[in-house]
């Protein structure tokens, strides 16, 4: 989806672009790397850190240097081996009240290698936020290898995946070249955004709440340490336990509040060329026709299509599309 985006930047010579829900931060240090000055923005505060790396760089001597430190340290038991390793007892939903002892996120041997090299990192003074924020980078990246399910963080296999055996390896992020940007962490329709060209991949099905599908990444990158709720497969933190706390998840995951969500975001975007993704998913709060409708009154839209990689999630998820398109709304102001 790459080249698409870019080739929609370039029919209008655009200079300056816009990553609305930058996520894993890729598509904004894409952008970059082709020459753009980019702004990116996402509510997640571990979006930020990517997003941050990936816009503003960072010294790779400094990186390289803590690297070599943190490769050395003696494994600790803190935050992560307290909540996150080994096995615990647990009822498994789905059974009735069966009890049994399952895998948490980490092997305990894992949990205290991150947890001291998370601790070195917090605990480093005379450094540059670029610098840090490359660091915490690579421990979550790190950490993300070797947690024990492939998917999110709500949930771990039922026993110990291969991937999850192996050692934490932490290496430098990506250092990506280009005019130097600006990652915004917030709500998207708070923001005022001018730019030649916005892109948006906003989440638009029932339920995909990523704050809860990716809780540690977040604590890793704030190591803020917050209060759990243990009653999850995966511990999680109370702050992010939306149903139980009667929170809404935001204001994408129900039709009407989608539709205002969505003209909002165009409301509040000065821009000659604004882009939104969309697939025809199951689930979705908005057909693609809904959304056409609502993009119609901003300025001129046409629509394009991409054959997408099929949903391999499991069965029980009731996400799996026969076929799958990715659209491009494209609009023209």
């Amino acid at each position: 989806m790459l080249e698409s985006i870019e080739h929609y930047a370039k029919e209008i010579d655009a200079e300056t672009f816009f990553d609305g829900f930058s996520g894993t931060g890729i598509v904004s240090a894409f952008m970059r790397d082709k020459g753009y000055s980019v702004q990116g923005n996402d509510l997640n505060y571990s979006s930020y850190i990517y997003g941050s790396v990936f816009l503003r760089g960072f010294d790779p001597s400094v990186i390289s240097q803590h690297l070599k430190v943190i490769a050395n340290l003696p494994p600790i038991s803190g935050w992560i081996t307290s909540n996150y390793s080994g096995t615990r007892a647990r009822q498994i939903r789905g059974t009735g009240g069966v009890v049994e002892s399952r895998p948490l996120g980490y092997t305990v041997e894992n949990a205290k290698i991150i947890d001291s090299a998370r601790e070195y990192v917090h605990s480093i003074t005379n450094i540059s936020e670029e610098d840090r924020n490359a660091l915490v980078f690579s421990i979550i990246l790190a950490a993300d290898k070797v947690f024990n399910n492939s998917n999110d963080q709500k949930s771990a296999f039922k026993v110990w995946s291969k991937q999850s055996l192996e050692k934490p390896l932490f290496a430098a992020p990506t250092l990506i070249k280009g005019p130097k940007g600006v990652q915004h962490i917030g709500d998207i329709l708070n923001l005022k955004i001018s730019s030649d060209v916005a892109y948006y991949d906003p989440p638009y099905t029932h339920g995909v709440l990523y704050a809860s599908c990716y809780h540690l990444n977040d604590s890793i990158a704030k190591w803020d340490k917050p209060l759990l709720d243990d009653s999850y497969a995966i511990p999680r933190p109370e702050k992010v336990c939306f149903r139980k706390n009667k929170q809404k998840a935001g204001g994408f995951y129900n039709k009407e509040s989608a539709t205002v969500a969505f003209e909002t975001i165009l409301a509040n975007s000065d821009c000659k060329r604004l882009i939104f993704s969309y697939s025809d998913a199951p689930r979705n709060t908005l057909s693609i026709e809904e959304l056409v409708k609502i993009c119609s009154k901003k300025g001129t839209v046409r629509v394009e299509s991409r054959d997408h990689k099929i949903c391999t999630q499991p069965k029980q998820m009731k996400k799996i599309s026969e076929q799958l398109k990715e659209f491009f709304i494209i609009i023209d102001t």
